[in-house]
């Protein structure tokens, strides 16, 4: 039986989890810059920020520092290019105080930086972290290495001084809004919902012409339960640009909050006719789809597409990855949650879903370290107990340093403490019943043919020596 762990974190492992390859900028204008996945409620390990793009400009900020950071298109035409009239409103683009400008790093400092992404993309913490410290001691004006070290901290499970970097990259540069969603997402993922608002809510205000701040506060108001605010400043940000997409994706996430399905896909083909590399909104498309009886298949062909457009897409990992257990494909969905625990290592679910896939691919030691792991950061996980049960059934005498006794009433002990922490909400029909009634039969069968090995040992060691004494 496999049990697939959705819970409310990862559903929103959020904002701070894009990134991009280290030669691609990571917040294209008009392009896919949010980085989180659905409803914005927190999650674990941001992504790096892109380096240099096409242009030369750094993290998406014009090669001479200046520039805004809404979206590329002019204000007029209609998502996908019909039409002259705006549907959101009348144009505001110049309206509001302007931004501060953006300095691009100096020379030493930009030379670290990029050795930094290129760590970090190989996976080498250690070199990626020692890196973006340089370019930051190089330049101190290095916002983005100063986020960047706020993404390593953060992955590496150290939050707090994930937030200091994050509000030293915000000193810096005080609309950046890769440094807004770092720190909105720890609060959210610590369900300090209300910290959340009151953090971004003030910063959107004072730069309203930044759509991803706009864009921002609008997904943690989804996130808040308050889908009608979060239109307000979805609209808001497309009445400066109607084609930016991470507002529309706000407004996809607002509309699906609440129960507006065809609104949601209505301004989803909308986004796509904009941007139809933007992983989220395939990530998006594919959630919708697995809602539609008959289109399992296609759902997963949207999930692929969002990992190939973003391969460190936590959530777009989780959701494949579950879909694979589903469909006994076992060793791909063990890489998915792979992927997604080296992303996300604070949140539970992942590690609960990865200890289910090396369950299943039978990986038992591993399996039992990611369960305690998952126990560890939460004591009070009885699903946890439970597949630690079914794991000790399913591996018998393989378990190693178990036998096949042992191993099970290691799984009746299991399933005792999780039907003991469920409590009075134990469903009538849980199948834990059931399996204990089956371990214990089992157990008493073996402890009753061990018992016989015992006795008929004796007599069988002493038959040689009564037959050839004299």
């Amino acid at each position: 039986m496999i049990r697939q762990h959705v819970v409310v974190a990862l559903a929103v492992v959020a904002l701070a989890l894009a990134g991009c390859p280290d030669d691609e900028e990571t917040t294209a204008e008009g392009g896919d810059e949010t980085s989180g996945g659905e409803d914005t409620a927190g999650g674990g390990g941001g992504g790096t920020a892109g380096g240099g793009g096409g242009d030369g400009s750094w993290d998406g900020d014009p090669a001479g520092g200046g520039g805004t950071a809404g979206g590329g298109t002019t204000p007029g035409t209609t998502p996908g290019g019909a039409g002259d009239e705006n549907p959101w409103g009348s144009p505001t683009a110049e309206q509001g105080r302007p931004l501060p400008p953006r300095r691009p790093m100096n020379g030493s400092a930009r030379n670290a930086y990029q050795q930094g992404l290129s760590a970090a993309a190989s996976g080498n913490a250690a070199a990626a972290t020692s890196a973006f410290q340089q370019a930051l001691s190089a330049d101190s004006n290095a916002y983005q290495a100063a986020y960047n070290l706020g993404v390593m901290a953060d992955r590496a499970g150290n939050a707090a001084q994930a937030l200091e970097y994050y509000q030293r990259a915000l000193r810096i540069q005080a609309d950046y809004e890769r440094a807004a969603e770092g720190i909105v997402t720890i609060h959210l993922r610590r369900g300090n919902t209300a910290e959340a608002i009151s953090f971004i809510q003030p910063l959107a205000r004072q730069w309203e012409r930044n759509l991803h701040l706009q864009a921002l506060l609008a997904e943690t108001l989804v996130a808040a339960n308050r889908p009608d605010e979060a239109w307000e400043a979805g609209r808001r940000a497309l009445q400066r640009d109607e084609r930016f997409v991470p507002a529309m994706i706000a407004l996809v996430k607002a509309s699906l909050k609440q129960g507006r399905q065809e609104l949601a896909q209505r301004i989803l083909d909308q986004a796509l006719a904009v941007d139809q590399n933007n992983a989220e909104l395939h990530y998006l498309k594919a959630k919708m789809l697995l809602d539609e009886e008959g289109r399992l298949r296609d759902a997963i062909v949207e999930l692929r597409r969002a990992i190939e457009l973003r391969p460190d897409y936590a959530e777009a990992r989780m959701a494949l990855g579950i879909q694979m257990m589903a469909g006994a494909n076992y060793t791909e969905a063990l890489s998915h949650f792979e992927v997604a625990a080296s992303l996300a290592p604070t949140l539970v679910a992942v590690h609960l879903n990865l200890a289910d896939a090396q369950r299943a691919n039978k990986q038992w030691a591993a399996a039992k370290a990611t369960f305690e792991r998952a126990l560890r950061m939460q004591s009070n996980l009885p699903e946890a107990h439970y597949d630690l049960a079914l794991m000790y059934m399913s591996a018998g005498a393989d378990f190693p340093g178990m036998t096949l006794l042992s191993s099970m009433q290691k799984a009746v002990e299991e399933f005792t403490t999780y039907r003991n922490m469920m409590g009075p909400r134990l469903p009538r029909d849980d199948p834990s019943e059931a399996y204990l009634e089956n371990l214990n039969r089992q157990i008493e069968r073996e402890q009753r043919r061990l018992e016989r090995e015992a006795a008929r040992a004796p007599r069988e060691g002493a038959a040689p020596a009564a037959g050839g004494g004299g």
